[in-house]
């Protein structure tokens, strides 16, 4: 279990690592400044940048409790793909292998969360931000975290072990594009909005707007929107408001509770009323 170790290892050393992580966000917020979609809204950005480091500090010391068990009990890489990766052309195929799953399953468990009234409880925190931007990455509870690893991260493992620190860097990678995700800015980007996840395209699942409700789960890719049909490509003059319908933005002490406080149903929208607003080319 070796993975595992390495993993928590290097989670609990993601405080220290956000130090070259923060020039980043810096950036990414000053250009919302410059080319907002929206008009900012700072009292959330700066509950957002307290609450991401006291988020993560609480999620590894959870983690760290399940580890000892976890590598008791459960193999990693039953498929061998770390022995069958032994060259740099193997490597980057089970590179590509293991994003395309990590996408696959993180689709699953997004459309889980906004479907199952437990997991939700703890997602609306993340989609309580009344103006998504760059800082919106880090507004997620912290038990999330474990309900990612349980989901993702271990089965992953269990599978395709992968190559050193693999699991670490598509954390990382999931980081950093979750900053360009969640960008409040104005401009687009030419045909990668309609390949790859683009701030305007998940400005749709943040919607307050109910047809765009169950819609653009994706993380990295929109393939599994495209062929599971929850794909709604935005048009030019689309960027909506965002939050949560008759609720203000949760401020961070609420967000460190392990049963968030505060309710809020978003119910589905049924594929029969959806159909004006299916997935556009």
């Amino acid at each position: 279990m070796d993975m595992l170790t390495d993993f928590l290892n290097d989670f609990n050393n993601v405080l220290s690592a956000l130090k070259a992580w923060w020039p980043v966000l810096a950036v990414a917020t000053f250009l919302e400044i410059l080319k907002p979609g929206k008009k900012s809204h700072w009292p959330t950005i700066l509950s957002n940048i307290i609450y991401l480091p006291l988020g993560l500090a609480i999620g590894a010391t959870a983690l760290s409790s399940v580890i000892p068990f976890l590598e008791a009990y459960i193999p990693t890489d039953i498929l061998q793909a770390r022995k069958w990766a032994h060259t740099p052309i193997r490597q980057i195929l089970l590179w590509i292998a293991y994003i395309a799953f990590f996408d696959f399953l993180y689709y699953w468990l997004h459309r889980a969360q906004h479907q199952i009234p437990f997991l939700w409880r703890y997602h609306m925190v993340h989609h309580s931000d009344v103006n998504t931007s760059a800082t919106t990455v880090g507004r997620h509870h912290w038990l999330e975290e474990g309900f990612r690893f349980f989901i993702i991260t271990a089965p992953l493992i269990f599978l395709m072990g992968g190559t050193k620190n693999m699991p670490l860097w598509v954390a990382i990678l999931m980081s950093l594009n979750g900053i360009f995700m969640h960008w409040n800015v104005s401009f687009r980007f030419g045909m990668l909005e309609k390949i790859i996840i683009t701030p305007a395209y998940h400005r749709i699942h943040h919607s307050i707007e109910e047809h765009h409700y169950d819609r653009n789960f994706g993380v990295f890719t929109q393939m599994w929107d495209r062929i599971f049909l929850t794909r709604h490509l935005p048009s030019p003059e689309e960027f909506p408001v965002t939050g949560i319908s008759g609720l203000s933005h949760i401020r961070s002490w609420a967000l460190l509770l392990p049963w968030p406080i505060v309710l809020s149903e978003r119910k589905s929208i049924p594929r029969e009323a959806a159909k004006p607003h299916e997935a556009i080319d």
